[in-house]
């Protein structure tokens, strides 16, 4: 067959993924192009801030451009308004691809009142890119706040290098000093900022109160930076500075310090990781031109989307085509956003418009739309003729494509889909892709990739419900999440003749309004029973059932109540798949409900991909989740992975609300579905401070000597951390990957071990980390090198030269153990001012090395001994010394001196 001759050629020539939402900003002759700033729909109304943002952006266009030694700048921005916006200039463009959930940059409350706080959302490791940078309105319209951030240029470039390079703060606040030779340093790079350390808790600044035991800074200590600097490093230090225009190099960067660059980045500086970044890899001359950015401004609308349906001969087969007619119904009655404006098509051989656009603003319409999905299937596979009828249908509306969406779906081969690429890329639209089976053509995801549309995949998997989930997936993307359809819940099984498919189901209090109850079946109605959190049960009556559909609907009147509902339902019949889709939108449009955005990484060195599930309340993180990825593979069953939020193996942050796995369980090329399940319980899930990569809030500075201090960082209203969010569930699809043959992954070295920490206990070094894997974070290693040094750099880079730390008869543990190891270190004393720096590597059972851990540190600091009278203690201790060493002189020569006057009387002559 043509798809067994030349299905893995194509896919070898062809990467379809769905990947991490990293900034869309493209890097053309120095200049970064297609910058979009999307200002949240709750936002009001206000000219003062479009003016604001291209006044920040044009100072930090000119600012990057020093920066980075004339090298690169910002040429081309588009602002994103909200459609609620009421604005008449003409200068107003609609979006073509440009939407609120791809932007570079988001403005928009924090929900919690955290403060205006700038940070970037970053996911993944050193040189990964980010999500988004996040700035409140506050933040670009209060011109107080440059006092405590520094200039907003300055800030926009600190966020601009985590967002665009992948790089890492240069500050700690969790670990604000470290030693250094025997003595205290601020946190910081580079180590040529001066400033005074102070504790200015009260309003009158002190010296600090050092820590007898670590000899480091105790209390509210803080590290207050003269306004007058030689240093000119580093902007992702302190960006406030005025004399800060760099960042730090290999010459300036600070490896002791204990900052997340250090740690994540190897102890490599922010430059020497933004070089080998995709932007500078190339040697890219500077640029002499203007650095001048130009803006378009463009203004959201209501969604305008037309589904393009195949209805080929093979969607006859494995039941494609009612599975097809059940999912899109679902999508019309539950997903789609009220005042959104949907037409059909279908295509085979040729297209047919089965309805031009109707605007739903009642479930009438609604309804009607879900008539004109296929029944039937014949003929050829003719993509582009669909997409072009797709296309007519969306000019219904104003007479363009541009910004408007198509869902096409198909399961067939076509040979001639490249033939509307250009047009496609030409048309403005965004199209969302559904492959249907394992036959669904090669090239398919081309479409979304090149529009910046979803891609979805489907098996014909027995147990699976991809295809409902796909449909379910395909929200708006205009940022109003109080208008998105949330899903609670998606299950489908065979159920047998008489047995029964049982659950209970959480509702929790941020959602409930517009909740739905879906069955879908095959043959024959099943028996369905709802009960509420009160004991009130729904039956059958009480569900719309469509005999065409096959599916039965409960729509919850008002909003549903908070708690747990169980359902049951009874096939009594012949076996049959039997699914369950529960939905639901947020219950108050001021409060955001809980969410969960999926996203899969593109592949690693060795084939992997990472699995990223953040589950938060607006910007707030939610930690001590449960979170299972679902994968549909091309052959065999699902299988499910734990994803973890403990800062090992994939994960990054420790519970920072971001959950990780990294996933190598290939069975074979072709497509990979992927879906996550996240259930939270009452009393154990909790939500967090953001974390990560932020500006830094200057505390104050020094000037002539005087500390001028800022005030102090808004204090977090722990009422909000602390409401209980109760049990909860969710669903969301994260999209599908594509795996060309040949790319399957290789055999896998063991996870880096990020964790490693050192201790002196006594006269002892204690090490302690968390065990990796034999493949990665599977399994346990084969054994363990470990290796030490008093120079941390010589430890970086010749690892193996280094003096080694006897670990031959430890066995290691399986992946997420605890490990320690205690020793006396051989040639080295443990005396005052001593630093050793320790690392380790993994090995797996084909002797392949992980990556080398983090590096940890020792740093002996004998105290002196305890004086009741706190920081004056050092002083009189001296001084106690000093008089009872004059006293016992004294003592001494008094009695000298007696003893030598009775002599000398002794000796006297008669």
């Amino acid at each position: 067959m043509w798809y067994q001759k030349h299905f893995g050629l194509v896919f070898s020539c062809i990467l379809c993924d769905y990947i991490i939402n990293s900034s869309g900003a493209k890097l053309e002759n120095n200049g970064y192009r297609d910058l979009v700033i999307a200002i949240n729909p709750r936002i009001k109304n206000d000219p003062n801030l479009i003016k604001s943002i291209q006044d920040i952006v044009t100072a930090a266009s000119d600012y990057l451009h020093r920066a980075t030694k004339q090298q690169v700048y910002f040429s081309d921005v588009k602002i994103l308004l909200p459609r609620t916006w009421s604005l008449s200039s003409s200068s107003i463009h609609r979006p073509r691809t440009e939407s609120y959930e791809k932007a570079d940059v988001i403005i928009a409350e924090p929900y919690l009142k955290y403060g205006d706080e700038p940070y970037t959302q970053q996911y993944g490791g050193c040189g990964e890119k980010g999500q988004y940078i996040h700035f409140t309105p506050n933040f670009i319209l209060n011109s107080s706040l440059t006092q405590i951030y520094g200039p907003k240029d300055k800030v926009f470039v600190h966020e601009w290098a985590h967002l665009q390079w992948g790089v890492f703060d240069e500050y700690n606040q969790l670990v604000p000093y470290y030693l250094s030779n025997g003595k205290y340093e601020a946190t910081r790079c580079s180590k040529e900022i001066i400033g005074r350390n102070a504790d200015c808790t009260d309003g009158d600044c002190k010296s600090c109160e050092i820590d007898p035991t670590s000899g480091l800074p105790k209390g509210n200590c803080q590290f207050y930076p003269d306004r007058k600097q030689t240093s000119t490093s580093s902007i992702m230090y302190i960006q406030g500075l005025s004399q800060v225009a760099e960042f730090c190099d290999k010459k300036t960067h600070n490896p002791y310090a204990p900052t997340m660059q250090n740690k994540m980045c190897n102890y490599r500086s922010i430059w020497e990781v933004i070089r080998e970044s995709e932007d500078f890899r190339n040697n890219r001359p500077p640029h002499t031109g203007s650095v001048i950015p130009s803006f378009r401004i463009l203004q959201a609308k209501d969604r305008v989307i037309c589904l393009v349906l195949d209805t080929s001969g093979s969607m006859d087969l494995e039941n494609r085509i009612n599975r097809l007619r059940q999912a899109a119904a679902i999508f019309l009655l539950q997903i789609v956003e009220v005042k959104s404006k949907v037409g059909i098509v279908t295509f085979s051989s040729d297209a047919r418009i089965k309805t031009q656009l109707k605007m739903i603003d009642n479930d009438d319409v609604r309804k009607e739309l879900a008539i004109f999905l296929p029944t039937s299937a014949t003929g050829g596979t003719n993509i582009c003729a669909g997409v072009r009828s797709g296309f007519q249908v969306l000019r219904g509306d104003d007479g363009d494509t541009g910004g408007d969406e198509i869902v096409l779906l198909t399961d067939g081969e076509d040979g001639g889909i490249s033939s509307c690429f250009a047009e496609v890329k030409q048309s403005g639209a965004v199209v969302h892709t559904i492959a249907l089976g394992p036959s669904a053509a090669a090239e398919l995801e081309q479409l979304s990739s090149m529009t910046g549309g979803l891609q979805f995949a489907a098996t014909d998997n027995v147990n699976a419900s991809g295809l409902i989930d796909a449909f379910t997936g395909l929200i708006s993307g205009n940022g109003d999440i109080s208008q998105q359809s949330i899903q609670l819940e998606s299950f489908g099984a065979m159920i047998y003749d008489g047995d029964w498919m049982n659950n209970t189901l959480p509702i929790d209090k941020t959602v409930g309004n517009d909740t739905s109850f879906v069955v879908t079946w095959e043959k024959q109605i099943p028996d369905i029973f709802v009960a509420d959190p009160s004991g009130k049960v729904y039956n059958k009556d009480d569900f719309e059932i469509d005999d065409t559909l096959l599916t039965a609907r409960l729509n919850i009147d008002g909003t549903a109540q908070v708690g747990h509902w169980m359902y049951s339902i009874l096939n009594p019949g012949s076996d049959q798949i039997i699914t369950i889709i529960v939905t639901s939108r947020a219950a108050d449009e001021k409060i955001p409900p809980l969410t969960v955005n999926m996203l899969v990484s593109e592949k690693d060195s060795y084939g992997g991909r990472t699995i990223y599930a953040e589950i938060s309340q607006g910007f707030s993180p939610v930690m001590f989740a449960n979170v299972t990825a679902i994968i549909e593979r091309p052959t065999g069953r699902p299988i499910e992975e734990r994803l973890s939020d403990d800062g090992t193996g994939a994960d990054v942050v420790k519970n920072d609300g971001i959950y990780t796995k990294k996933f190598f369980k290939f069975s074979g090329y072709g497509r990979y579905n992927f879906k996550v399940r996240v259930e939270g319980k009452e009393g154990a899930t909790k939500k967090a401070i953001r974390t990560g990569a932020r500006a830094f809030y200057i505390p104050g500075y020094t000037e002539n000597g005087v500390i001028q201090i800022n005030p102090p960082q808004p204090p977090v209203n722990l009422e909000d951390l602390t409401t209980e969010l109760g049990d909860f569930s969710r669903v969301k699809s994260g999209g599908v990957i594509s795996v060309p043959a040949g790319t399957l992954p290789v055999d896998v070295p063991p996870c880096k071990i990020t964790d490693l920490q050192a201790t002196i206990v006594k006269n002892k070094v204690e090490l302690e980390w968390t065990a990796p894997g034999d493949d990665y974070d599977q399994g346990a290693a084969s054994r363990y090198e470990m290796r030490m040094s008093d120079s941390l750099l010589q430890l970086r880079d010749n690892f193996s030269t280094t003096a080694p730390v006897n670990l031959t008869s430890m066995n290691p543990q399986p992946f997420g153990s605890r490990e320690n190891v205690t020793f006396v270190p051989e040639n080295t004393e443990l005396k005052n001012g001593t630093t050793v720096y320790f690392a380790l590597c993994a090995y797996d059972k084909i002797n392949q090395p992980s990556a080398m851990s983090n590096v940890a540190k020792i740093s002996v600091y004998v105290p002196w001994p305890e004086h009741p009278k706190g920081n004056n203690g050092k002083l009189e201790v001296v001084c106690s010394v000093i008089v009872v060493t004059i006293l016992v002189c004294l003592i001494i020569w008094v009695v000298d001196y007696v003893v030598r006057r009775k002599k000398s009387r002794t000796n006297v002559p008669a």
